[in-house]
């Protein structure tokens, strides 16, 4: 319906918050505009256990993806590959949010420092107590500041790590110059990104996929946190996308391009995601048992998105990228 700025699943989602008396909740999304709506969606620290990322069986495949080792992840095998024999180096992450990658990136040993910035100080102070709270906070430090304020006082990084937050950028060929500015000579940009389309305005051929894969799952494992069974794929609205969060996916059809157009890649691991990622939204909890029908059932779907990737392509990359001379 008008090119999906509205569609009949906002139709629904209204009715559920108005029988929940939500009311309020719907009405406080609308007042709230532009970067303060952005900072008030991310205000929330609680991780999610209903996405893709908590299944440890996912982690693995992503693994194998980056390394080719289930065992060894995108953080470790660039330490190993990218980063060993290189000493002091300082490092920033952008949109750390409640900084659990960074966390991971601090225990490797690779770096004197890495500072996580974010636009929500919720988060931001979440990240500083955890940091504290495991003994990193030597290596690992939080503020919240944009790129922008970094570039005017001056400050230099020999790594930058994008960390599944570049996709939260507009303008990506003014933000990758912006980001190549705070690079030392011979600094890297560090990718795990979604890069798939914008909007979340997932393609026919994904939303086939998807709603294949799980009509072939049992309903239980479709239970969504409400209690509803998950019986299809939804390409989210334009107006929902915007309400709940302007920033999520802005331009995310464009960041490879612009990521290329603007560094030169020396290593690039796209590892799926295009069927996956949309299909276990919602009810990711219900393959956290560890049990051998969910292994048959996890593997399944890891079969049916790999049949897929050759046609539709992935959705997800890791990347590690020098900047172009200026």
């Amino acid at each position: 319906m008008f090119n999906n700025l509205v569609n009949r699943h906002d139709v629904y989602r209204v009715g559920r918050k108005l029988r929940r008396g939500q009311l309020d909740r719907l009405v406080s999304k609308v007042r709230i505009r532009g970067t303060e709506r952005v900072v008030a969606h991310w205000s929330a620290v609680d991780p999610s256990l209903q996405e893709w990322w908590a299944i440890p069986a996912v982690v693995r495949r992503w693994n194998t993806f980056a390394s080719g080792d289930p065992e060894i992840g995108f953080p470790e095998y660039v330490a190993d590959r990218w980063l060993a024999g290189r000493s002091g180096l300082r490092a920033l992450s952008l949109g750390c949010g409640t900084g659990g990658n960074e966390v991971i990136w601090a225990r490797l040993g690779a770096f004197e420092h890495i500072t996580g910035i974010d636009i929500s100080p919720d988060r931001i102070a979440y990240a500083t107590g955890r940091a504290k709270e495991l003994g990193l906070d030597d290596v690992l430090g939080f503020r919240t500041a944009d790129v922008r304020e970094l570039l005017q006082a001056g400050e230099k990084y020999d790594i930058v790590l994008g960390l599944q937050s570049l996709h939260h950028f507009d303008r990506l060929d003014r933000t990758m110059d912006r980001i190549a500015g705070l690079l030392n000579p011979g600094g890297l940009l560090i990718v795990d990104e979604f890069v798939g389309p914008t909007k979340f305005q997932w393609t026919s051929g994904q939303l086939r996929a998807v709603d294949r894969l799980l009509a072939g799952l049992p309903p239980e494992r479709r239970r969504l946190a409400d209690g509803r069974i998950k019986r299809r794929a939804v390409r989210p609205s334009l107006l929902s996308m915007r309400l709940d969060d302007p920033s999520e996916a802005v331009d995310a059809a464009r960041l490879l391009p612009a990521i290329r157009n603007r560094y030169r890649v020396l290593e690039e691991r796209p590892y799926g995601g295009t069927v996956l990622h949309v299909a276990f939204s919602g009810i990711a909890q219900n393959f956290r048992d560890g049990g051998e029908e969910e292994a048959r059932l996890i593997e399944r779907c890891f079969a049916a998105e790999d049949a897929v990737l050759p046609s539709l392509g992935h959705d997800f990359v890791f990347m590690v990228c020098e900047p172009k001379p200026a």
